[in-house]
């Protein structure tokens, strides 16, 4: 299932690119360490067959200096003494002396230099007489000529060592370059789908839709892209699932509370026959229950809607009718808590969706009631500068404890503190007011939690207002 509409460049493992990458960064270097291997050998022995010739050329030369003395000194004795014996020599030390001097020619590079010598060596066999110090002479200037062509093969093979040496730093800058440029395209071809997939997970976790290219790359990653593919239909099923069992569930609990809570207000209203102060009691419970049952009922519908980001509808919104919203279906529990509310009166208005901010509101009227101390107050009021407005609500009750400030807009969660009544909360409605917030491009904050007084601030950018009398 992998070979479909496969590139036909592209290696079909992972194992087989790190192995492919592995290779193509090693070898390039390996056959730079055996260029430079045998270059250093070939050096090597250019250099001890210099260094074994100039050994060689400096004891023939000796020797040479040292025959050119003993022809000297051998014509001189046989000038005086006129003996067989010295002749004899004097022709020994002549044939030795050509011997060498043929061997030393070889390293010449002008022949024609020996000429000299040759003639007076002539001179030497026919007459047997001598020139004081001309052979000696001589000889040290051949000497010098040899020297000064080992000294020029030796300089060459010095400037042979430093062009090598320049050729190999040269050859090895390139290949680090094309190395770091091969490392990089191989780096790339494994971390461009990683961070691919990478992208895929947290637009997973996000609940985004994944807009970017396909992973691509070595099948192990195109095999873990289509099990993310899978994971993802998964879980949009699940999603839908939840959405229509909230659907449900909300449906089939609001039916017989509606119920309920009619049959309680005609109790109320003892239209079936007057109640006693113990019966009137325990209708007021069942009406306060009921009424917080239809409160979480609405907080999980709003939850959900919220999940689904539902499109904002804004429109030109009173804010004094949104406070007034948003209090009325707990002025009831308010007076029961005999709760003090304070509303101000505000001409302002705003471009907004009124739902959403009916929806923060409301929940954070319904924290303050539910959570306020009995006989406490619940204070809201509005502060319109030049930048924002911003709506704050303050109630009487026990503070937020330090460890559960970080929390408090968390989905689910309930810390410390709890509400009061039989009916415990779902930890959603903080939550709720901070993700619609968000949607309408406003923010909450605590502001206030000190001397039994805890305060949310609602802010709202001033770009959306309308106008503000």
């Amino acid at each position: 299932m992998f070979n479909q509409n496969r590139n036909p460049w592209r290696l079909s493992s992972l194992k087989q690119l790190v192995l492919l990458s592995f290779l193509v960064v090693v070898t390039p270097f390996g056959a730079l360490i055996y260029y430079a291997t045998n270059a250093l050998v070939e050096q090597s022995a250019e250099g001890r067959v210099l260094a074994q010739q100039a050994l060689e050329v400096t004891r023939r030369g000796q020797t040479l200096e040292r025959l050119a003395e003993d022809i000297t000194r051998s014509a001189r004795q046989y000038q005086v003494v006129k003996k067989d014996e010295i002749k004899q020599r004097l022709e020994q030390f002549l044939s030795e002396y050509q011997q060498q001097l043929t061997v030393h020619s070889f390293l010449l590079e002008d022949p024609q230099s020996l000429q000299p010598i040759h003639e007076l060596l002539d001179v030497f066999k026919h007459s047997h007489q001598s020139e004081t110090g001309s052979l000696l002479n001589l000889t040290r200037k051949i000497n010098q000529q040899v020297d000064q062509i080992l000294d020029k093969r030796l300089h060459a093979l010095n400037e042979t060592a430093q062009h090598t040496q320049t050729q190999l730093s040269t050859l090895t800058l390139l290949l680090l370059a094309i190395e770091a440029l091969l490392i990089l395209f191989f780096s790339l071809s494994i971390i461009r789908p990683v961070n691919r997939i990478t992208s895929r997970i947290q637009a997973l976790g996000t609940g985004e839709e994944y807009q970017g290219d396909k992973v691509g790359g070595p099948d192990e990653l195109v095999h873990l892209e289509q099990q993310l593919d899978w994971l993802t239909e998964r879980l949009a099923e699940v999603e839908k699932e939840k959405q229509r069992f909230l659907r449900h569930m909300s449906h089939e609990l609001k039916t017989p509370l509606t119920t309920l809570r009619e049959g309680s207000d005609l109790l109320a209203d003892q239209i079936t026959g007057k109640l006693n102060s113990n019966q009137m009691e325990v209708v007021q419970l069942l009406q306060n229950n009921s009424r917080q049952l239809q409160t979480l009922i609405e907080q999980l519908l709003d939850y959900s809607r919220l999940s689904q980001n539902e499109p904002l509808t804004h429109q030109d919104t009173a804010i004094t009718s949104v406070l007034q919203e948003a209090v009325e279906p707990f002025k009831l529990l308010l007076e029961q808590k005999q709760i003090k509310l304070s509303v101000p009166s505000t001409n302002a208005r705003l471009l907004t969706d009124r739902t959403m901010l009916v929806r923060i509101v409301g929940n954070l009227i319904s924290n303050a009631a539910l959570y306020g101390s009995d006989n406490g107050q619940l204070t809201i009021t509005i502060d319109d500068n030049n930048e924002q407005l911003c709506i704050d609500v303050i109630n009487d009750g026990p503070v937020i404890p330090e460890h559960d400030i970080p929390h408090l807009f968390e989905p689910f969660y309930q810390g410390q503190n709890r509400r009061k009544g039989p009916v415990k909360g779902s930890g959603i409605g903080l939550s709720i007011v901070k993700d619609s917030a968000e949607l309408i491009g406003a923010s909450v904050a605590l502001i206030q939690n000190a001397s039994n007084r805890v305060g949310f601030r609602i802010s709202l950018s001033r770009e959306g207002f309308i106008q503000n009398d």
